[in-house]
């Protein structure tokens, strides 16, 4: 369990063997977007997080006109070329016309699958993402590194990630991190939420200079939000949000190398202890030096 975990990491940090745990405390403060801007060096701008799904609405279209028009070319390709095959199951006149509609028809496939199936149509569009792209794979390892060393560093303990994943490309942390009553929140949990959840889009920022990730750590955050006690009316949830991009930001830059380091053992997909062990060796020759 997480408190488990939480007590071993405790103790190996008062052995001296865990400098980097939970060496962070997130003392929250008011900032406004200015402020953010200032204190971010200009990484986190107004346009940097996406807060609407926009990234993702244009990656739909993009996919779905590509469907249109692959099986346009295709279908027509088939009328032409299908009667001059010379295939067993091609010579019905029936097959051949089946085999044109079907071509014909994936964009209402396309359609279909995103109004029945949105999940197992994400998993094919990130997969294919990440053929193409190698920014995009990056981007994903970067992200969720990001998670990974600011909770780290924030006292979450991590349960697993996942950078080989077509849909659960993520960092996830022991439920029972924040075991309250009434599934409540205090502010100070809240406050390492939101460092936690915005240090993925930061952590893409920091490289790419916008975040295409952001919408759905948002989205999650909210929830969170929801769960204060006291309750947060909406100009204190965004004042929360915009302190957990400068913590996280500030955690990333003060941990550059570690944080480097991990991207290198996600990428190659090590275990979660042994990234443990990569963040806490850099982070022990840093202190030295």
């Amino acid at each position: 369990t997480g408190e488990l975990v939480r007590s071993a990491l405790n103790g190996a940090k008062e052995a001296g063997e865990a400098a980097v745990w939970n060496n962070t405390q997130p003392m929250f403060r008011r900032v406004r977007q200015g402020e953010v801007r200032m204190l971010t060096r200009g990484v986190i701008k107004e346009d940097t997080i996406d807060t609407r799904g926009d990234d993702d609405m244009e990656v739909l279209n993009t996919s779905f006109y590509a469907t249109l028009a692959a099986s346009m070319l295709l279908s027509t390709w088939a009328s032409i070329s299908i009667p001059n095959m010379d295939l067993p199951f091609l010579r019905g006149s029936d097959m051949r016309f089946f085999v044109t509609i079907a071509i014909g028809s994936s964009p209402f496939a396309f359609l279909g699958m995103g109004l029945s199936l949105p999940g197992l149509l994400q998993a094919i569009i990130i997969q294919a993402r990440r053929i193409i792209s190698g920014e995009f794979r990056d981007r994903l390892v970067r992200h969720e590194a990001g998670h990974f060393l600011v909770g780290y560093c924030l006292g979450v303990p991590i349960a697993e990630y996942k950078a080989d994943d077509a849909i659960l490309n993520a960092c996830q942390f022991f439920e029972d991190a924040f075991e309250t009553p009434a599934r409540r929140l205090t502010h100070a949990q809240v406050d390492t939420l939101c460092a936690v959840s915005m240090a993925g889009v930061v952590a893409e920022s920091i490289k790419y200079e916008k975040g295409l990730g952001g919408y759905a750590d948002l989205s999650q955050l909210q929830g969170f939000l929801s769960r204060a006690t006291p309750i947060l009316n909406d100009k204190e949830q965004q004042e929360k949000v915009r302190w957990g991009s400068v913590l996280a930001y500030t955690v990333l830059r003060t941990h550059e190398e570690a944080y480097e380091s991990l991207v290198e053992c996600m990428s190659r997909g090590d275990s979660v202890e042994q990234c443990v062990r990569v963040i806490e060796a850099v982070g022990r020759d840093d202190k030295q030096e």
